[in-house]
């Protein structure tokens, strides 16, 4: 799974801007449809400016992008449940395209027949597991409209082990490249109520590679940890009594403004 900073239902106002791209927000709930940048454009070369295209799509294949055409309209469509810093990079790599080869924005429509063309096909990777001690959260939307894809653990052990057991998660997180690491906590006697996220920052800014994170091999690894410190998932107590509220308490953090 990706961790790290996304959008989804806001554009990133402030850090980028497109002359032909249009942002549409994702439809989450019932509706459950990813966001996207699209564009359709007139081009007096099609045919040149669709390789130019495929050009694009050979050096950054880890974003989905799909194509139509017919006669001089093309239209270009990237699109995901989580547009990374990745994503935006290629559509900015793509506008430069565009303005070489001086097309025109139309709203002239497709034929409903036209062939969806895939131009990437992203790698396969680990996917989110549900069920293990670790929940798949999301932050709201912060600064820029980011939003933070994260792995919470929520969880109790004895309060002396608690420098220990963070120790061990700081190595762990760096063993699966994890940038982002903090905690929340609430005592109770010789216990102590924690709330863990780990994460990532921004990923692939620039057109850098993204890192995905094996979501079950970290959870193992977490499980190991937190049976090694005597801990058991979930919280002692009640709520909203001894829910972990202090903090938050930073081990590992990039890109503070967009995660916290």
């Amino acid at each position: 799974m990706l961790l790290g900073v996304y959008w989804y239902y806001g554009f990133p106002e402030g850090l980028y801007h497109f002359d032909y791209f249009t942002f549409r927000r994702g439809l989450g709930g019932h509706a459950d449809g990813p966001a996207s940048l699209t564009v359709t454009v007139h081009a007096a070369a099609p045919a040149r400016l669709l390789e130019q295209v495929r050009a694009v799509a050979a050096r950054y294949p880890e974003a989905w992008l799909f194509a139509q055409a017919h006669d001089q309209v093309l239209r270009l469509t990237l699109d995901d449940y989580s547009l990374s810093d990745y994503v935006f990079h290629v559509a900015g790599e793509l506008e430069a395209v565009l303005r070489q080869e001086q097309v025109t924005p139309t709203t002239t429509p497709l034929p409903t027949d036209t062939p969806l063309l895939r131009l990437t096909q992203p790698p396969d990777t680990p996917p989110y597991r549900y069920g293990g001690i670790l929940q798949a959260v999301s932050s709201s939307p912060g600064n820029h409209n980011a939003q933070t894809s994260l792995l919470r653990l929520d969880c109790h052990l004895p309060l002396a082990h608690q420098s220990a057991f963070f120790q061990d998660l700081d190595l762990l997180s760096q063993q699966f490249e994890l940038d982002v690491l903090y905690y929340f906590d609430r005592q109770l006697g010789e216990h102590v109520n924690l709330m863990v996220f780990f994460g990532n920052g921004r990923q692939g800014v620039g057109g850098s590679s993204l890192r995905h994170t094996d979501s079950a091999a970290v959870t193992t690894a977490v499980q190991q940890a937190l049976t090694t410190h005597g801990g058991q998932p979930e919280h002692l107590g009640t709520f909203p009594k001894h829910y972990p509220r202090r903090g938050p308490y930073v081990i590992r953090m990039v890109d503070a403004d967009f995660v916290l």
